[in-house]
């Protein structure tokens, strides 16, 4: 291997272990509750070093969330790739949004972070962010997945045609969201009749297809 691949490979090493440690804490804290500092210890280096990666806290922690964008658009692609009709893509869709937020629930946690977060956000360098205009064009494209395979299922004929596409698409994102923002007085309740976060996610999935579905 060459010096400059090494290095090359050192550094995006560096930079993975960087968006690790800040996953950790960004996922436990609210923005403003964490800092370059504290990032810096959780990973052994210089706070000066996090700058030669990440221009802003606020790059960070989109860096973060793209991380986690990554692996959920290519779980989406690989899913609805399983079936030729509209309405299986759309089960396909939903099964890979499940999966993501099983498998990933920090990641999945922080592509939803609450509106109060978002508010800790300095606006000027969150657009100015590369990492969040990344996020934004990632999120978009699972976004129209799931708009091409509803209005596939209309075309088809298994998807009621009063069903706007990009409404009903919009609509579960925000179903997604408010399932990872809800109260604790919600999560007690469902404790109480025993149903746990993967029935829960299922009959959402059910119950949005029973609405689109002629």
């Amino acid at each position: 291997m060459s010096l400059a691949k090494w290095k090359e490979r050192e550094r995006k090493q560096r930079q993975n272990d960087i968006i690790e440690a800040a996953r950790k804490l960004f996922a436990s804290k609210n923005f403003n509750e964490v800092s370059m500092d504290e990032i810096a210890r959780e990973v052994g280096l210089g706070k000066g070093t996090l700058y030669l990666y990440f221009k802003n806290k606020e790059s960070l922690y989109f860096a973060v969330v793209l991380h986690g964008t990554r692996i959920w658009a290519d779980m989406v692609k690989k899913e609805v790739k399983k079936d030729n009709t509209g309405l299986g893509k759309l089960k396909l869709y939903q099964n890979a949004n499940r999966k993501f937020s099983n498998e990933y629930p920090d990641d999945f946690k922080l592509l939803y972070s609450p509106t109060l977060i978002k508010k800790q956000f300095d606006m000027d360098k969150m657009a100015s962010s590369q990492e969040f205009q990344e996020v934004r064009d990632l999120f978009k494209e699972i976004m129209y997945i799931g708009i091409d395979s509803i209005q596939k299922g209309i075309d088809e004929g298994e998807i009621r045609q009063n069903v706007d596409p990009t409404e009903a698409a919009i609509l579960l994102s925000v179903i997604y969201n408010g399932k990872v923002n809800m109260g604790d007085w919600a999560k007690e309740l469902l404790e109480s009749k025993k149903i746990d976060d993967e029935k829960f996610g299922k009959d959402i999935g059910d119950f949005f297809l029973h609405m689109l579905k002629k």
